[in-house]
């Protein structure tokens, strides 16, 4: 999910022109620190304490989730996630698209039922590729927890890219919300009970993330008056 807004971000950083983007605004941001919340077992969902909140599973490991990328100027890519491992503290998933297998390892804390990313690492079998630090974190989305309704602020943070080439970029303001629970959408990989929410800064993107996998199923970002729209299409 990230992967589009570091591409962003890293243009931007180059282009001093660009920083102001709404590109750039495209899921980035921050919450202050607190205490972590806790993971339930791959595939499983801890007891709702609410009718207005909602348990969110994580995904079982090395089960493949494909995706179909579809942008308004009509290009079309494929490719699956392989989540190898999610904690409360750090993530591993291999992506593998036509022709390049990516492993992508993220390290976060879990605030106030919302992920927020230190550092990201991408690598390409041994050899890695890129690495990214957000400071003073990288708002991510919810993680085994989401409340109808609830909203976060987004602060602006640095993003710090070391790779060819090195280079930072701000990242906007913007707010993160939970729209709603248990809303049933259908996509071509099934019908699926979500956690509906939205990312708005100088771009909107709505996530509808499955309780039972713990993974995104469908989101639509509107970022310069293009529309990018992402659904799952199979789970292996």
């Amino acid at each position: 999910r990230h992967d589009r807004s570091l591409r962003q971000a890293r243009s931007c950083a180059k282009d001093p022109a660009m920083r102001s983007s709404a590109a750039l605004a495209a899921t980035l941001g921050c919450l202050a620190l607190a205490f972590p919340a806790q993971a339930h077992a791959a595939g499983q969902k801890a007891a709702q304490p609410s009718a207005n909140c909602v348990a969110i599973g994580i995904p079982v490991p090395n089960l493949g989730f494909a995706y179909e990328h579809v942008e308004s100027t009509g290009r079309r890519s494929q490719y699956t996630q392989y989540w190898e491992s999610v904690t409360p503290t750090a993530s591993r998933v291999r992506i593998v698209k036509p022709g390049e297998t990516l492993i992508q390892s993220s390290v976060y804390q879990v605030v106030n039922d919302v992920s927020v990313l230190g550092k990201m690492t991408k690598a390409r079998g041994s050899q890695v590729i890129e690495t990214t630090e957000f400071r003073p974190g990288l708002l991510g989305d919810p993680f085994s927890h989401a409340c109808s309704g609830k909203s976060w602020p987004i602060p602006s943070v640095t993003a710090h890219f070391t790779g060819s080439p090195s280079a930072s970029a701000q990242t906007p303001a913007g707010s993160l919300t939970i729209v709603g629970i248990r809303e049933k959408v259908t996509v071509p990989a099934g019908t699926f009970e979500t956690v509906r929410y939205v990312r708005t800064s100088q771009s909107r993107d709505e996530y509808w993330k499955s309780t039972q996998h713990g993974v995104i199923v469908k989101h639509v970002a509107t970022v310069m008056g293009q529309v990018v729209t992402e659904v799952l299409i199979a789970i292996k």
